[in-house]
C-alpha cells in the first residue's frame, strides 16, 4: 500500500509540476528551450499558487538557501506577489536578485519543484541541481537539511546573510524605532477570525456571541498586563492581526507602542497596499528588535510564526504565552 508520503510526492510529481509547467507554457508561449543564465535554485513567489503567509514564505525560502548554499549552487528569489519583495529588502551579503526575465521557461529548460505537502519527508529539496529549479515550498525543514549535509546553519544567521531593509523601509524603521526608544519588549497575538475581524478564510469560525469576544479580549488583556508589570520600565510593543484587539487595547492600556496601520495576511488578501506591506515589515523588524518577544495564544487562536521567527531574526529570547 502506498504510504501517504509517497502520494503526495506522486501527485506533486505527476500532477501539480506538470500542470505548472502547461499554466507558464499558455502565459510565456511555447518554446523547447530558452537560453541564458541557469540558476539552478530559484525560489519562487509568484502568485501562481497559494503561498502562505509572510514567515511561511520566509521559512522555504530560507530551507532552499541552505540547500543551495551547501552544495555551492547560485541560488535567486523571484519574490513578485502580493508584492515585489526588492522594494522592501535588498541583498545583504548574498546577491538573490532576479527578474523574470532572466529565467529559463522553456519546456525543457527548468525543473519546478511544487513540495508544500512533502514537509514530513523533503528528500527532493536535498537533491543536487544543474538545470534550472523553481522551488515552491512554505516550511522550515533547516533541521533536516543540517541532519543531512552535516551543517549547523541557524535560521537567523541565514536570514541576515540574505535581508537588509532597502533605504525606504529603513526611513520607517528610523522613525518608529525613535518612537518606541530602545527598550522595550514585544507581545504579538493571532486571532484570525474569533472577533469579527474576517481576516482569514475558512481556518477557524468567528465567535458566535459577543460576550464570548469580550471575554477572549478581556483575557488577552489581562496577559498583556502581566507581561508588562514583569518588565517595570520598560515599554511594550503590541502587535496584532485583529484591529478590534488593537482598538481596545489602545484603550484599555494606553502606554502600549502599536504601529500605526492595519494588517492584511499576504496570502489570503488578495492584493495589499504599500501602506499594509510597510506595516508589516515594520512590525517584524521592531519585534526583532525587543529585549524579549511573546506570543499570546488561547484556544482557538493561531500558534503563529510570525513573532517566533522575527525573534530569530534578531536572536532575542521569545516565549508562548498560554493565556
Amino acid at each position: 500500500m502506498i504510504g501517504r508520503n509517497n502520494l503526495v510526492k506522486l501527485i506533486d510529481c505527476c500532477y501539480r509540476e506538470p500542470l505548472m509547467k502547461f499554466r507558464i507554457m499558455k502565459e510565456k508561449g511555447f518554446s523547447l528551450y530558452t537560453t541564458g543564465n541557469s540558476y539552478p535554485y530559484i525560489f519562487m513567489v509568484d502568485g501562481r499558487i497559494p503561498h502562505g503567509g509572510m514567515f511561511d514564505r520566509l521559512k522555504g525560502l530560507i530551507t532552499i538557501y541552505a540547500v543551495a548554499k551547501t552544495l555551492g549552487k547560485d541560488f535567486r528569489i523571484n519574490w513578485t506577489y502580493p508584492f515585489t519583495l526588492s522594494k522592501y529588502l535588498i541583498p545583504s551579503k548574498y546577491d538573490w536578485l532576479i527578474d523574470e526575465s532572466q529565467m529559463n521557461f522553456g519546456i525543457f529548460s527548468y525543473h519546478n519543484v511544487i513540495a508544500y505537502g512533502e514537509y514530513v519527508s523533503p528528500n527532493r529539496l536535498m537533491k543536487s541541481r544543474t538545470k534550472e529549479t523553481h522551488f515552491y515550498y512554505g516550511y522550515n525543514s533547516l533541521n533536516e537539511v543540517n541532519k543531512v549535509f552535516g551543517t549547523n546553519y541557524s535560521w537567523g544567521e541565514l536570514y541576515r546573510e540574505l535581508f537588509q531593509p532597502t533605504p525606504y523601509l529603513q526611513r520607517y524603521l528610523d522613525c518608529y524605532s525613535a518612537e518606541i526608544g530602545q527598550k522595550y519588549v514585544a507581545i504579538h497575538a493571532r486571532f484570525l477570525n474569533l472577533l469579527g475581524d474576517k481576516v482569514e478564510t475558512a481556518i477557524n469560525p468567528e465567535l458566535a456571541s459577543d460576550k464570548e469576544k469580550e471575554k477572549l479580549v478581556e483575557l488577552a488583556i489581562s496577559a498583556v498586563r502581566n507581561i508588562s508589570s514583569s518588565h517595570p520600565h520598560v515599554r511594550v510593543m503590541i502587535a496584532s492581526d485583529s484591529m478590534v484587539f488593537i482598538n481596545r487595547i489602545k484603550l484599555e492600556v494606553p502606554n502600549v507602542y502599536i504601529v500605526p496601520g492595519e494588517v492584511k495576511h499576504i496570502d489570503t488578501a488578495g492584493a495589499t497596499d504599500d501602506a499594509e506591506n510597510i506595516k508589516m515589515f515594520t512590525d517584524y523588524y521592531l519585534i526583532s528588535g525587543a529585549q524579549k518577544v511573546y506570543s499570546l495564544w488561547h484556544e482557538g487562536m493561531w500558534k503563529s510564526a510570525f513573532s517566533e521567527y522575527a525573534a530569530l531574526i534578531g536572536g532575542v529570547p521569545f516565549e508562548r504565552i498560554v493565556f
